[in-house]
């Protein structure tokens, strides 16, 4: 095993959760170590995230982001660990074999004696751990007590230390205090920054994604602001989400100062990785990645209710054979594609009349009747029927016409649409 103690010399309870779900993203094993320390196993995740090193820059990174300053301390128990985080040496000690030479070093304030016990080692004029250990056990103990003696016991592991595994909830909240009240977007942007990757640590720990998240701007004497942050699909993408929040927040305007924000998440979804060509061969299908993307943007930039995609529906009559609805989603529908004729891209809102000369209809001169009719008769039901026969026509200049001829009446000719 492997131990990473990350040491906060300035750290609330709240704080400590947030960074324990966000740790969870690089190693299954964290364990919140009160009041101002977590710790990672890390050994079983070096391979994956290529070395210790590159794990190690990858977390000091993440910290970056999170605008946390943090000590740390690497070594085979996390007592050790702890203690070398405590003393501000962020040299790894890898094997067992040299923890002995290491931790003698330090000093014995690393292991964070009680006043009582730290008098006496200074009785005994003891300044490192190295000198404590060569005072004979027996006589250690009796002047020390059991507890201080069986924690250096657990830093060099001759002693067993055993950690509970922590579990980040299927929910996310964060808070944050501003430094100062402020109405500008640009001074918020890095404080909602910080709380998105703390966010997408946690799903990315439950290897889990969102499709929504709740900001509240809180204000000193008003109700909060919200601020909705929606994707067309489940991420834990950081940039994506900042991204989406940039463009959320050009359309925000705030009624008063703010002076702290939240960030509410739920309903979290599990990820499944993209399945694909394992030779990677097509290379021309589309990337959903992509207009997706531009959907997200579309929907902040414009606001949700503008953006909108179409569908077709199980119903006859041209005009009611299609409605709106969200970009990208997927409905079946009971008529099949090969069974409906072909229909013009473009209709007309409102079926236009034609002129007709001799039963015969007219625009930008007389039409040819290329194919047809198609009889439709609908709507009984409802009030709205309809008795028409359609054609596909062609105009003197060459366009593509859909008209019909309705059957009632004066059996006068309209205009319905046309094909590109």
């Amino acid at each position: 095993m492997l131990w990473l103690c990350l040491y906060f010399p300035q750290c609330d309870a709240q704080a400590l959760k947030q960074v324990s779900v966000w740790a969870g993203q690089f190693t299954s094993r964290v364990s919140p170590s009160p009041p101002n320390a977590v710790l990672m196993e890390i050994g079983a995740s070096l391979a994956y995230f290529g070395g210790l090193e590159a794990l190690r820059s990858r977390i000091n990174t993440g910290l970056e982001r999170l605008a946390i300053v943090a000590a740390s301390g690497i070594a085979p128990t996390p007592t050790a660990a702890w203690m070398l985080a405590r003393s501000g040496d962020d040299t790894p000690i890898t094997t067992r074999n040299d923890l002995r030479e290491r931790l003698a070093l330090l000093p014995i304030t690393s292991a964070d004696p009680k006043h009582k016990t730290m008098a006496a080692l200074q009785g005994l004029g003891c300044q490192s751990i190295g000198e404590v250990r060569a005072l004979p056990l027996a006589g250690l103990t009796r002047r020390l007590g059991r507890e201080f003696i069986h924690q250096l016991q657990r830093a060099y592991g001759e002693r067993p230390d055993p950690r509970d595994a922590w579990h980040p909830p299927h929910k996310h909240q964060s808070d944050c205090e501003l430094a100062a009240e402020t109405t500008h977007t640009d001074q918020l942007k890095p404080y909602m920054h910080s709380l998105i990757e703390a966010l997408c640590g946690h799903l990315r720990s439950l290897n889990s994604g969102v499709m929504r998240l709740e900001f509240s701007l809180l204000h000193r004497h008003q109700a909060i602001t919200p601020l909705t942050i929606g994707m067309l699909r489940p991420s834990h993408d950081p940039i994506r989400i900042k991204t989406l929040l940039d463009h959320r927040l050009e359309r925000l305007s705030s009624p008063a100062g703010v002076i702290g924000l939240r960030l509410e998440a739920g309903d979290f979804q599990t990820m499944t990785p993209q399945r694909g060509d394992l030779l990677d061969g097509d290379k021309d299908a589309p990337d959903n990645d992509a207009w997706q993307g531009l959907v997200e943007n579309l929907n902040q930039r414009l606001g949700k209710q503008r953006v909108r995609g179409l569908r077709l529906q199980a119903e006859h009559r041209p005009e009611r054979a299609w409605c709106y609805q969200r970009p990208g989603e997927l409905r079946d529908t009971k008529q099949s594609q090969a069974s409906v004729p072909l229909r013009p891209f473009w209709l007309l809102p409102h079926p236009a009349p034609l002129e007709s000369v001799a039963g015969r209809p007219n625009y930008h001169g007389p039409l040819i009747l290329e194919d047809g009719p198609e009889r439709i008769e609908s709507g009984w039901w409802d009030g709205a029927d309809i008795s028409r026969d359609y054609y596909r026509a062609r105009s003197p200049e060459g366009e593509k016409l859909w008209v019909f001829r309705d059957r009632r009446g004066t059996r006068d000719w309209f205009l319905h649409g046309i094909f590109a």
